[in-house]
């Protein structure tokens, strides 16, 4: 038998069968979810396996499978908790139970989102809002660097235990190399803005040859390879602006001229092409959990593109977090204004952050329903696991990296880098986002009525 039958075999064992009843089953537990599932994707993966996993439940699924299927959730790129809901769907219903799940998942924060993205821009300028927004950007920054603080943890309890110390009730252990890739991946996306993808792959490749040292050696001629391929494709790709200046006045005129040129252009000149095809790229990158949307953002979105500002930005994650489900919903706020300044209509914001939403929890579904098997056997891969060692410590660094640059927004005085600093202080010692940011805007505006 090939490996690919045997592949699909194995998604067979996992994928239910759908039914009338099993899909409105679906569509009411996970419409309920979406509802009620304040304070994060721990709360919303405790909810399901409570309710739907082993006995004295729905019985969707028996304890070990669900484990597997979150392990698996936590390897993929994209939000963890709402893919194990995709992936609760497809193991009792099918694709179509996937489908369901996913969107009444998502359709409660997607509507919350969208309505205070309207109520945003469309009061943004009075003072009252200024106001609020002048102490909620500051705890926006405060609770991102808190949760880098958690994920730091975590991340280098992954490595080596080169040092370990106590820092309050909290036990670390240090693995210098991951320190040194997170600190890296600070300074290079702060600085010079590269591209989260590539450091997440140098940090992935490093973390290889540091830990599987053995491997490399017996398998160099391989590696050197790839290695090759992949410096080439970087570089390339780094120069891609230089390499077309390059070629000559003559060639660029060839190339300029030809009818598959100006067609790629045309489309690519097209804004909901444009917010489609970022969302997918970055829906199918973000690994490490829904604030790695940040860094992505923050260097195309506000940098490159120049959708928002980067306080705009900030205010948006803001938004998310006052909502049920993920922060990759932020990605829905950036559709709604980049198609009300294109068209100037709010039912085509709308739109737009529908299609922004469909482009970045696509990859999800697709991970699940097409490739679960797949990552289900590379889960195994001890190189693969190594590799994600360091990726996991990168991500943290883009992260921080990132908010590096939105906090030269954000900080506007003193008053708002303490409010930062004590948010991220609560938020490390149990104080619930959505709390912070309402008590924020509320600290903000006295302080803005009273002494700004």
């Amino acid at each position: 038998m090939s490996e690919t039958t045997e592949t699909a075999s194995s998604a067979d064992v996992y994928r239910g069968e759908p039914s009338r009843r099993k899909l409105l089953e679906i569509a009411r537990y996970f419409l309920f979810i979406g509802i009620v599932g304040f304070g994060g994707p721990l709360v919303h993966i405790a909810m399901m396996e409570a309710d739907l996993v082993g006995e004295n439940s729905r019985e969707w699924a028996d304890e070990s499978t669900f484990m597997e299927g979150l392990a698996i959730c936590n390897m993929l790129p994209g939000p963890a908790s709402t893919q194990l809901g995709i992936f609760m769907g497809w193991l009792y219903a099918g694709n179509l139970g996937a489908i369901v799940a996913g969107f009444f998942f998502m359709l409660p924060t997607f509507v919350i989102v969208v309505f205070f993205s309207w109520l945003y821009f469309a009061y943004q300028e009075l003072p009252s809002v200024v106001a609020l927004f002048y102490g909620i950007n500051p705890v926006v920054i405060g609770l991102i660097v808190g949760a880098s603080w958690s994920m730091a943890q975590s991340a280098f309890a992954e490595g080596r235990a080169d040092v370990e110390f106590q820092f309050g009730d909290e036990t670390w252990s240090i693995d210098y190399l991951l320190v040194g890739l997170l600190a890296a991946a600070v300074v290079v996306t702060a600085t010079i803005g590269m591209n989260p993808v590539v450091q997440f792959v140098v940090a992935g490749a490093i973390a290889v040859g540091i830990y599987r040292s053995g491997w490399v050696r017996q398998n160099w001629q391989r590696v050197s390879l790839w290695s090759i391929v992949g410096l080439l494709a970087g570089i390339t790709f780094a120069i891609r602006d230089r390499l077309f200046a390059l070629l000559g006045p003559a060639t660029r005129r060839i190339i300029e001229a030809s009818p598959l040129w100006g067609l790629l252009l045309a489309v690519w000149a097209n804004p909901w092409v444009q917010l489609f095809a970022f969302m997918v790229y970055t829906g199918s990158f973000i690994y490490g959990g829904g604030l790695v949307l940040i860094p992505f953002i923050e260097l195309y979105v506000v940098s490159e593109f120049g959708w928002m500002t980067g306080r705009e930005f900030v205010d948006g994650i803001a938004i998310g977090q006052l909502s049920p489900g993920p922060v990759v919903m932020t990605t829905a706020f950036v559709g709604y204004k980049l198609m009300l300044d294109t068209y100037g209509l709010v039912t085509i914001a709308v739109v737009g952050a529908l299609v922004a939403m469909v482009g970045a929890f696509g990859p999800s579904f697709a991970f699940i329903m097409g490739f679960f098997p797949y990552f289900a056997n590379v889960r195994e891969n001890d190189i693969v696991q190594s590799a994600l060692v360091g990726v996991n410590a990168a991500v943290v660094g883009a992260i921080l990296g990132a908010t590096v640059t939105l906090a030269m927004e954000s900080f506007v005085d003193p008053f708002t880098v303490l409010l930062a600093a004590v948010t991220c202080w609560l938020f490390v010692r149990g104080i619930h986002a959505a709390a912070l940011i309402l008590g924020g805007g509320g600290v903000g505006v006295a302080w803005f009525v009273l002494v700004v």
